[in-house]
């Protein structure tokens, strides 16, 4: 498996992947648990090989999902009743409070300041967290529980980081000095790990995907904008064919929005899973009107051994042309060919992302598989993208990568406190941002700003 990853990942020297450092690290590990047919060991050790690729298109799929639901349950089945989330001016509070919960009958508020973790200031418990050796996603419902993937970039592992910090095995203890919003006084909280199925985990998410689907839905909002949902650019059910009918939607809402006169559209990619290009490029296309440069691909050519280029794509006019600005709100689960289309978006004459995060950092071509015993698969990428010049585009490296939001959410205590209460604060700031554009076109024209 090693030998075939080594020489087929697409982005070793991007990443600068030390490969023979890898397996010496690793394969003594997995070949004793192979030797003691310990398939929990087995597991652990394949799982810490993945992570130690960062690459969210670096996969591993279990069949059976017993062990790692068991080693879930063990190692983050429980937890402490609150959300923590680091502020941009490096501060940590508690963005949710289970109600009813041990954080709230310790007495900690919503947006209380947790000043340590354990005896350790916040900021180096966060980062602490050892995210490869903890899964967490077969303690979550919904699709894809059997796989697992690392964060490709360093700002999308520390949300990891932050979001297992209040996680941990069931009875476990956690001490936290604290301060409430309004006060003065620091307060101490011992507090215990309770089984909550899950439930913390899914309280506050800012890498939040939709369910996995092909559906496009759009609408008119209030504001006078046009709004678009994309989940994936792929039909589920024959993914190996372009989905017309995903294109067909997407064309049938702009000629709406332009029949409504609407002010600005929003395409909503956050957690989009991807697909394949050619639609994303297409797309973009509508906000285009002159041909724009896309990418060039490159993927792994079995009959050499290096990778070969198969063609260059183009983003292409598309009717109707929607000539008003247009925002793409993103998140560290906007993944893959999703990404392109915010990058499509952002370098569109009008066009603009934002977000409170960039996007994943996972624009590789995925594809590559290796079956391993006891059901497990390794997945992995086998192609690149690159820019006009040549250079591998949008996927990270050195822990910077994806794409960035033109208009960054900022981090302060009042947003995230109602992004945590439910509050769809991206959303809010794009539409703030078309008002902007609106009221920035009516003065242009000499006409009353929009206030």
């Amino acid at each position: 498996a090693h030998e075939k990853l080594s020489r087929e990942y697409a982005f070793t020297e991007w990443k600068g992947i030390d490969w023979d450092y890898l397996y010496e690290r690793f394969a003594p590990e997995v070949q004793s648990a192979s030797a003691a047919r310990d398939e929990r060991a087995f597991y652990l050790q394949l799982r810490q090989y993945v992570f130690s690729i960062p690459d969210g298109h670096m996969t591993l799929v279990a069949k059976n999902t017993d062990i790692p639901a068991d080693v879930a349950r063990e190692s983050a089945g429980g937890g402490f009743g609150l959300n923590v989330v680091e502020l941009d001016n490096t501060r940590a509070i508690a963005a949710r409070v289970t109600p009813g919960g041990q954080a709230a009958l310790a007495g900690i508020e919503p947006g209380a300041e947790i000043i340590t973790w354990n005896c350790l200031p916040v900021a180096m418990a966060i980062s602490g967290v050892p995210v490869d050796v903890i899964p967490y996603r077969p303690l979550r419902p919904g699709a894809f529980t059997d796989s697992e993937s690392p964060q490709a970039t360093t700002e999308n592992h520390r949300l990891e980081q932050a979001k297992l910090l209040v996680q941990g095995p069931i009875d476990n203890k956690a001490t936290l000095v604290f301060r409430n919003p309004g006060s003065d006084n620091l307060q101490v909280a011992i507090l215990t790990a309770l089984d909550d199925k899950g439930a913390t985990l899914d309280m506050l998410n800012f890498a939040a995907r939709p369910d996995f689907s092909d559906k496009v839905e759009y609408w008119m909002l209030p504001e006078g904008f046009g709004y678009i949902r994309l989940r994936a650019e792929i039909d589920p059910k024959d993914t190996g064919t372009y989905p017309v009918h995903i294109l067909q939607r997407f064309r049938e809402a702009i000629r709406s929005f332009i029949a409504s006169s609407a002010g600005g559209v929003i395409v909503d990619v956050r957690g989009n899973y991807g697909g394949l290009d050619e639609l994303a490029a297409d797309i973009g296309g509508f906000f285009f009107t002159r041909e724009e440069f896309y990418e060039t691909l490159e993927v792994f050519d079995q009959r050499d051994g290096g990778f070969a280029k198969i063609g260059d794509l183009t983003i292409t006019p598309q009717e109707p042309h929607f000539g008003g600005p247009v925002v793409a709100p993103i998140n560290p689960g906007t993944k893959s060919f999703g990404e392109g289309i915010a990058r499509s978006l952002s370098l569109a004459p009008k066009g603009c992302t934002v977000g409170f995060h960039g996007t994943n950092g996972s624009f590789g071509l995925a594809g590559g598989e290796i079956i391993m015993p006891c059901g497990y698969a390794i997945k992995y990428p086998y192609g690149f993208s690159l820019d006009r010049q040549g250079r591998v585009q949008v996927d990270s490296r050195f822990g910077e990568g994806g794409v960035a939001p033109d208009i960054r959410v900022p981090r302060n205590a009042q947003n995230v406190l109602a992004f945590a209460e439910g509050h769809d604060v991206e959303l809010e700031y794009a539409v703030d941002h078309l008002n902007r554009m609106a009221a920035i076109d009516s003065e242009d024209n000499g006409q009353p700003m929009v206030q």
